[in-house]
């Protein structure tokens, strides 16, 4: 893969755009949980795509953001979305990108951008969570002036999915 482009979404983009990516975010997160020993429903991949949509509406302007990384072809190649949690706080969530594109820079894209989009919000802080076997965000976020911290932090992993904790790795970055 040669190359790719970002794209802002200011409204929710046709479901065929983010249905594939999402279930390819959802079906690898499942499968690094049952690698963690957790009892998994074979459902969980529709069922948190269906969350999603039910709120969709809070990753869009002006609480939030969504982004599609797309390849030349315009194909959908990677997702971001940032939501705001409170007054001056924007958690980043679900930052995926195809097989295809590791290693072309569209992951690191999408944080960034999604940090220049929540210093446009006003937001001073960023905040993210990742299970111990996301490697690969364990080791971009630091690389991107995140910094791991103890926790927790109340994000909407840690809120809604507390047999999730103790597996959860929490990322800060000061936008100040």
């Amino acid at each position: 893969m040669s190359g790719f482009r970002i794209e802002l979404c200011e409204t929710l983009p046709p479901r065929v755009d983010l249905d594939d990516i999402l279930k390819q975010y959802y079906e690898t997160i499942v499968t690094r949980m049952r690698g963690m020993g957790l009892a998994i429903s074979d459902e969980a991949p529709e069922s948190a795509l269906a969350e999603f949509w039910e709120n969709a509406d809070g990753y869009l302007p002006p609480n939030g953001c969504l982004l599609l990384a797309r390849d030349l072809s315009g194909a959908v190649i990677g997702c971001g979305m940032l939501k705001q949690l409170a007054p001056g706080t924007g958690e980043l969530k679900r930052v995926f990108v195809t097989d295809a594109a590791r290693g072309t820079g569209a992951g690191r894209a999408l944080i960034q951008e999604r940090e220049a989009v929540a210093r446009r919000m006003g937001l001073t802080r960023l905040v993210a969570d990742t299970l111990t076997p996301n490697v690969e965000m364990r080791d971009l976020y630091p690389k991107l002036g995140f910094r791991e911290v103890e926790g927790p932090i109340e994000t909407t992993t840690y809120l809604d999915q507390p047999q999730l904790r103790p597996h959860l790795h929490y990322f800060v970055k000061d936008l100040v």
